[in-house]
This record gives structure tokens, sequence and C-alpha cells, in this order.
């Protein structure tokens, strides 16, 4: 028998409207495109986010396996190397820091390593090789240009570091550069790697498992077949092979921390999906709801043909299914596209090269929800098609519905303006959807300028900064050996070229030393009084250390003081009136030498506390062999006394002070200059910059030095990333409701053409019909505007003022945004409704009068 085809009315109804309605289909497109396009650059950036942080802590920690163990045997190594729930075992051997000139500052790492160790220690050589003979060495493109090595394979390097870090005694190796990879800044130390027969040799091939004892110290690295359950894997690994009295560590970048923060950083991004699908559902669910009161006598005669609701329902959302098709599709392409050039400056400087992710949850996850939006915005217009009946549908205009409600007739001449208010009205429930999503782009984008507007550049750059140009000591940084008072950086040389350098306004000078001290009885009862026990025991929950150093001291007496030597910028910058915290400043008496500063804790400014934990103003101290008064306690700017603290200091609890800088060089002639500040006008910033650029090319790779400039720029990165997003954000949903209005207004002009003519034909003239359209654009914008300077004044007084008080931010009320995108929108609101006239005019009232 021939096989006949069965016709299937829906599917066939579906394809043929979709044909006929292009001009309404390509808003529709162009919403659910538009929807897709930020959901995608959404995810992008969320996965591109957390991936980057992954990969930033990775080269913070210093290696991107799971776990890590130090001071074990190489028989351990073997034990754990051997168990099947490892995939490979990263091993090194630590001879100790090197101690070159050039390198001071920088943490160098001189170490055996076999290739497992130095791939995930983001320290494998990507030119050359790993080092086999005896003289060889690999190192980084960093510790290169600090020694002045140039990038290539077979120049002779010389280290210099001590086998005992308690001896004066120093080893001096030469080797031949055989391999060399890109430095990485971010790092807490660069590797130096030597080859196992020179680590044997000075080991004497004895392996430490002393972690107190850097010669010779065993380390590995435990990379896992799986990524779950580090703790619970690691703790069976050690238990299986008989090793649990062994500690290991977990990498940062697995723990639940990790986890939390990336999903703290990643709380915006969800909040812009929650405001995108917001805005999708507004302009979709709008477009929906015009395309069935436009075609719902169509609903009606189908109705009537027999057609059941649930086929309607399928009808309709066939239509937003072969919208999605076209619409997802592009709007995926260009949201990634879109997020890959947005995730780099998210980033900021956060991480020397970012990674953009092409993780398979973007396009699924981008895809899925906008597909949910468009299915929930045809929910109720599918509803209303489903339950017309023919009856109704024939009665039906682009009002909201056949209403029963009779209305008061008012007697009188009607006005334009009257008639263009009434026909707003007419479907209540589209114009209160267009000035709903009109409204919702507006606030957020006042929100967000007024958020980043809150920026103060001054309040950012004052903890960080303090002059133009700060330039250090090398040691004066270095967090790991710390400071040495010795220094050769800041020699006499470079410090009177800089102050002579033309252009140079003011200066100032640090200088410090740390020393013994004996705390007097009116001290200690201030540190006792201040850190109460809730206090210690709170700080032992971060720095164990630290809370028994405190302890210590309260129990004998005995602790440290720091001494900084200071005049010109950082005194003028620490005694100003709001970081005096106790007492009163006197430059003039300072200045005999007779009185110090006492530096006092991060306490909030302009709070009064009953006591502080340091000596009181106008108590008497003995530093040193010499007495002072105290004339004030000052807050401690970071710039000033947010350094490391000295070689040999040990680690008992210490307090800070401060001296006139001529005091502090009579009683310690032989300590270098630490940081030296320099203010110099605007015009000759780049003179300064470049002769400081041309010093660190020819001279010494090793100054640190901070510039104003370097910071604001810094800043600006800062800024920019926590804007951008914002930003993005509420232009797509203002540019929704844009073509939302556009839509609407099209829409409600030409569904009503035979009414027009109707109403033309009866005497109103052409300029009072495109008054009457204009009009309505205008009451659809003034209500929009008003709405928005309302929630805009609200959230940014309100939520706003709440969101960036303190920190970085000084709060500005300013609705700038809104006041610039106010007369774009009343241009929009005049030239659609005169656009879609020129149009209408176009068929002659006759015309418009046959039109079914």
């Amino acid at each position: 028998m021939k096989k006949q085809n069965i016709f299937r009315p829906i599917p066939v109804l579906t394809r043929r409207m979709f044909h006929t309605n292009r001009g309404r289909n390509l808003v529709a497109i162009l919403a659910i495109l538009l929807t897709t396009m930020m959901f995608a650059t959404l995810f992008t950036l969320t996965q591109s986010m957390s991936r980057n942080l992954v990969e930033m802590t990775f080269r913070q920690t210093g290696y991107d396996a799971q776990a890590s163990l130090r001071g074990l045997s190489e028989e351990q190594a073997d034990l754990i190397d051997g168990h099947p729930d490892v995939e490979e075992l990263g091993r090194s051997i630590v001879l100790g820091p090197a101690e070159n000139r050039g390198l001071a500052g920088q943490s160098v790492e001189i170490r055996w390593a076999n290739d497992a160790y130095a791939e995930h220690s983001f320290a494998a050589p990507t030119t050359g090789q790993m080092p086999q003979a005896v003289d060889e060495i690999a190192l980084d493109t960093m510790t290169l240009d600090r020694l002045g090595i140039p990038h290539e394979l077979g120049q002779a390097v010389t280290l210099e570091w001590r086998k005992d870090l308690n001896s004066d005694e120093v080893t001096t190796a030469d080797f031949t550069l055989c391999g060399f990879w890109e430095g990485n800044a971010s790092s807490y130390s660069s590797m130096a790697w030597v080859s196992r027969a020179y680590a044997d040799e000075m080991t004497g091939g004895i392996i430490s498992t002393d972690e107190g004892q850097v010669l010779g110290l065993y380390m590995v690295q435990v990379n896992l077949i799986s990524d779950q359950n580090i703790e619970t894997t690691m703790d069976r690994i050690l238990a299986d092979t008989g090793l649990t009295g062994l500690e290991y560590n977990v990498n940062l970048a697995y723990t639940p921390e990790m986890g939390a923060m990336a999903a703290q950083e990643s709380l915006p991004m969800y909040l812009g999906m929650a405001l995108v699908f917001l805005a999708g559902y507004l302009i979709i669910y709008n477009i929906f709801q015009i395309s069935v009161t436009a075609d719902v006598q169509f609903y009606g005669k189908l109705k009537t043909l027999g057609t059941t609701t649930r086929q309607l329902k399928k009808l309709i959302y066939g239509q937003a299914n072969r919208l999605c098709i076209f619409g997802i599709p592009l709007g995926l392409i260009l949201g990634w596209l879109l997020g890959a050039q947005l995730v780099p400056v998210l980033m900021g400087s956060a991480v020397g090269e970012t990674v953009v992710s092409i993780s398979p949850v973007i396009f699924i996850g981008s895809a899925l929800f906008a597909w949910v939006t468009v299915l929930i915005s045809c929910l109720r217009p599918a509803r209303l098609a489903g339950k017309v009946s023919p009856i109704e549908a024939l009665r039906m205009s682009d009002a909201d519905g056949a209403s029963k409600k009779k209305h008061k007739r008012h007697l009188g001449t009607a006005s334009i303006l009257s008639m263009s208010w009434a026909n707003l009205w007419r479907n209540k429930k589209r114009t209160i959807t267009v000035i709903c999503s009109l409204t919702l782009g507006l606030v957020l984008l006042s929100s967000f300028y007024s958020k980043n507007a809150a920026f103060d550049m001054d309040k950012y750059l004052a903890d960080l900064i303090l002059a133009d140009f700060e330039l250090s000591d090398a040691t004066s940084e270095d967090y790991i050996n710390n400071y040495d008072p010795h220094g050769t950086t800041l020699n006499d040389s470079l410090v009177v070229q800089m102050e002579s350098q033309e252009g140079v306004e003011t200066a100032g000078h640090l200088y410090s030393a740390q020393i013994d001290w004996q705390m007097d009885a009116g001290t200690l009862e201030n540190v006792a009084a201040f850190y109460t026990e809730d206090k210690l025991a709170d700080w032992e929950t971060y720095d164990t250390a630290g809370a028994q150093a405190l302890r210590d001291t309260l129990e004998t007496g005995e602790g440290s003081a720091i001494l900084y030597g200071l005049d010109g910028i950082p005194l003028e910058a620490i005694t100003q009136e709001q970081y005096v915290i106790e007492g009163s400043f006197d430059a003039e008496d300072f200045a005999s030498g007779n009185y110090i500063l006492a530096v006092g804790p991060s306490v909030e400014l302009e709070t009064e506390y009953p006591v502080l934990p340091v000596p009181s103003a106008g108590s008497a101290v003995e530093l040193n062999g010499r007495a002072y008064t105290v004339m004030a306690v000052v807050y401690p700017l970071n710039p000033v006394t947010g350094l490391p603290v000295q070689q040999g200091a040990g680690n008992k609890f210490n307090l800070s002070f401060i001296l006139p800088a001529e005091t502090f060089r009579e009683q310690w002639p032989d300590h270098t200059l630490r940081k030296l500040f320099l203010n110099v006008d605007d015009a000759h910033i780049d003179t300064v910059q470049g002769f400081l650029d041309d010093y660190m090319d020819t001279t010494d790779p090793s100054l640190p030095v901070a510039s104003r400039q370097s910071m604001a720029q810094q800043y600006e990165e800062q800024t920019r990333s926590s804007a951008v997003m914002g930003n993005a954000i509420s232009v797509v949903i203002a540019l929704v409701g844009v073509l939302n209005f556009i839509n609407s207004m099209v829409t409600a002009i030409v569904s009503r053409k035979r009414e027009f003519a109707v109403i033309q034909s009866v005497g109103m003239t052409k300029k009072q019909l495109n008054r009457m359209l204009v009009g309505e654009g205008l009451l659809y914008a003034a209500l929009t505007l008003a709405a928005s300077y309302l929630l805009s004044s609200l959230a940014v007084g309100v939520v706003v003022r709440a969101m960036v008080e303190g920190g970085f931010t000084t709060f500005r009320f300013t609705l700038l945004p809104l006041v610039l995108c106010t007369p774009v929108l009343l241009i929009f609101a005049v030239l659609i409704p005169y656009l879609c006239f020129r149009n209408l005019e176009k068929h002659s009232i006759v015309e418009r009068l046959r039109m079914e």
C-alpha cells in the first residue's frame, strides 16, 4: 500500500506565520540575541575569572601540584611515588638562597629538581635544558636581568650563597647557563636549578629531614590522579605507605577558601545574570504579548475551526523556538568574543597573562539560560492565546482586552494631549512593561556610575605612596631575608643626583634601626590594657607566633623598638592633624632632638580610645641609652612604617618610634638611607622618570622605584575593571529598553492604521494626528524619566552610599548618566512616532479603511 503523508497543521502554521511576520521576528531575534550575548559574556567572565584566580594562586604559591611535603627522606619519597593514587612526584633538594648584591630584594633559591618539579613550579626551561653537568645552571629571565647577564645559552653565571645561614662564610660558585625561562613576578621566589651532581657535592650526599636546616632539605610535590578529596587521598597515601607522621600542605588553589573567594568574586556576575534575565523577560514578553494581541482574531478563527488550547500554545512556542534558532547561536558567538575582550580589563593587573576560558559550560549554560528566558516570557501570552474565544477575538483591539467596565463620559472638547494620554493606557500592561524596561536600565546605569565615581584617588594613593617618586634600598622590600641597614642601593651619589634633578620641589628621607628594648612599666601597662585576653585569643587564630611574642613580652618586659629617622615629606605626612591620635605635634620642639613620636596601632581614625598600646603622650622613654619625651602618638602610615623588620632582629614583640633624621644619624652614622622621597613639578615628571629608567637599565636594575604616576595607572586599572561589567550590563539593558519602546510604539501605531483612517475621515488633520502620536511618545518618555529620577535618587542616595562607605571611596551624589540620557530618550520619543507616521501616510485614507 502507498504510504500517505499525514498533514500536521501546527508545524505548517508555525512555519507560515514565521515567514509572514518578518519585521516583528527581526525585533524578537534581536532581543534574544542581546539577551544571549549578555548571558554568554557573563558566563565567559565568570569561568575565566575562576580560572585566572586559580592560575594566579598557582603562581603565587609557586606550584600547581595538589600537595607538597618537606623534610622527608628520599626513601620515603620513593614509597609515596609508588602509590597508585599518585600520578607523578616532583622532587627537589634545597641548597640555599643566592645572596649576590644584584639580587638584593629578590629571593632566588638554589636547588636541584627533577623535570616534574620544575614543570609544575612554572620554572621549566623554555630555551635550553635542565642542568646535567656539575657546572651547569638554569635561571629565569628576571634573575638574569638582575645579574646583568644576556639571555643567551653558554653565559657565565656566578652565584654567592651560604651553606649555613647562621655563618658568615660565603660560597662562591661559577656556572654555565644551560637553560632559561620567562620570570614570574607574582611568585614568592625565583629558582636557580643546579645539577644533582653539584647538589650532592655541596651536601655531601646527606639529605636533611630537619626543616630548620636549609642545606640538603628534601621536598616533593605530589601530583594526584584526581583533584577531588585531596586531604582524604593524601591521608590514605600516607597511611598505606606507613608515613602517617609526615605533614603535608594542600595547595591553596585547591582549598575550600579558594572556592569561596572565586564565588565571592563572581557574585557581581550572578547579579548581572539576574538583571539580564529580567531585562530579557521584559522585552521578549512584551513582543509576544503584542504578537498575540495583533493576531488575536486569527487565533479566534483557528478556534472556530477546532484548534485546541494546547495546539495554540504549541503554535506560539514553536515560533519562539524558531526565533531562538536564529538568535541564540549568534548571541553565543558575539557574547564569547565580547567576554574575551573584557577578561583582561576585568582582571586588571592581577595576573600577568590572562586566560580566556572556552569551557562548554559557557555555551551550554548561556544557551539554556536564554532559551528558558524566552520560554518563561511566552507563558502568559501563550495562556492568553489559548483562552481566547472566537466572539471575544473579533471584539479585541490594541486595548488590554474586551473590557466590560463602563467608563464615565466627559463633556467638552478633547485635546490632543488628552487623546495621547488615553491611548497610552489602552494597553496598561504594555505601557507599564515598556516603562519598567527603560527605567531598569537607567537606574542601573546611574547606580553603577555613582559607585565608580566614589573611588577617591587621594585616599587610594595616600595608603600607598606619599610623594611623586619613592626610591628604596633593595633589601627594604625583602620580606624573606628582611632589611639590611647597611645597604648599598641608595648610595650618596644617587641621592645627590636625584635631589639635584631639575623640577624637584621637595625631598624627604627615611632611616631605620631596630634595637632590643626593656619596656618601662607604663608602656607594659598600656600594652596589657589594650591587648585584652579576647584580643590575644583572636590574634592567635591567625598569627600564633606573634601572639606568643606579645605574651612573652608582657611576662618579661623584653621587646624590641624600631626607630625611624624622618625629615621632609614623610615627617610632614605622618604628623598631619588627622593622623595624630594622641598629643600634638610641634615641628620646632621636635627638631631639638629631645622628643620622639610613638607609632600607634591601625585603629579607626577620629575615634577616641581609653588606652593605646604605646607609651602615653608626655611620658619619658629610654631608647639606645638616651632619654626622650613622647610628643604624640601617630597613625601608622603604610609608606612609612609598613616595612620589613631588620635582619637579625628576632621575633620579639616590637613598637615603633620616630626621631628627627639628624638625631638618628648622630646615633647610627653607619646606617644607610632606607627610602628617598621626591616631589617633582608636573613639567619634569617624565624627565625624572626617564633618568630613573636609564639608571636602572645601565647601573642598578635592583633599585626599587615607586611613582605616583604608576600607582595612578594601577588605580585606573582597578577602577576600570570594576566599572566595565556594571556599565556594560546597564548599557545593554538600556538598549533592550529602547528596543522595547521602539517595538511597542511601532506596533501600537501599525495596529491602529484603520482607526487612524477613521478619525482622519471625520476631520482630524495630518498635523493633529502626528502631534497625537508624538504626544504618546513624549508621555512614555516623561513617565520613564519621572520614575528613573525618583528611583535613581533613592538607589544612589541610599543603596550606593551604604555600599561605598569606608575604604578608598568618597560618596558623591550624582545622576549624570540620567541627565545625559534624558535628551536622547526625548529625541527617540519624538523621532519614532514621526517616522511611523510618515510611513503610515504612504497609504491613502481609503486604502486604510478597506484594510481587514
